[in-house]
């Protein structure tokens, strides 16, 4: 796969790139998932979710927006996105549009989409089980995308990481 390189603009631009390859695509097709869990992801609870490289240029200064710098799996400097619990569908940030889908890169480097298991506690569709096939695959995609840009795919490395050590902890 080749590289992009990782200047901000380019960052930026392919963050938006992505986006556009998920669209207006969702996890249930035609349905609005927050009726089944009553918009839980979207309370504004101060969980926050995580930034991709890049993002945090977008949300800078939009209001209902506060961006945190965090340790992230003994990584500092990770961006955390806090929101007051609304939004513009249209302003979310990746990690809300591919939610509850996570990217998973395995040590020979291959990217897949997998069912995100820190959303195991809050989301029913988590398992991806009942999840639109489309939706699964536009993700992945717009993983593929982001991969290409080495900031971007060590932090798709980091998730991988926590995911795997997560998955330690629950059974098949």
């Amino acid at each position: 796969m080749d590289e992009i390189e990782s200047s901000d603009n380019n960052l930026t631009e392919i963050i938006y790139n992505a986006y556009d390859i998920i669209g207006n695509l969702t996890p249930i097709k035609n349905a609005d998932c927050g009726k089944l869990c009553d918009k839980i992801c979207c309370k504004g609870d101060n969980a926050g979710m995580l930034l991709f490289p890049g993002e945090e240029d977008i949300f800078d200064g939009i209001l209902g927006f506060h961006i945190e710098e965090i340790e992230y799996m003994e990584t500092p400097g990770i961006k955390l996105l806090l929101c007051d619990g609304e939004c513009t569908r249209a302003l979310r940030p990746f990690a809300c549009r591919m939610f509850p889908v996570a990217p998973f890169i395995d040590k020979a480097g291959n990217i897949t989409a997998v069912p995100d298991i820190r959303a195991r506690r809050m989301c029913p569709l988590w398992d991806l089980k009942y999840a639109d096939k489309n939706f699964i695959r536009a993700v992945k995609k717009a993983f593929e995308l982001l991969a290409q840009n080495k900031k971007i795919f060590s932090f798709m490395r980091l998730i991988s990481s926590e995911i795997d050590e997560l998955k330690r902890f629950y059974k098949k």
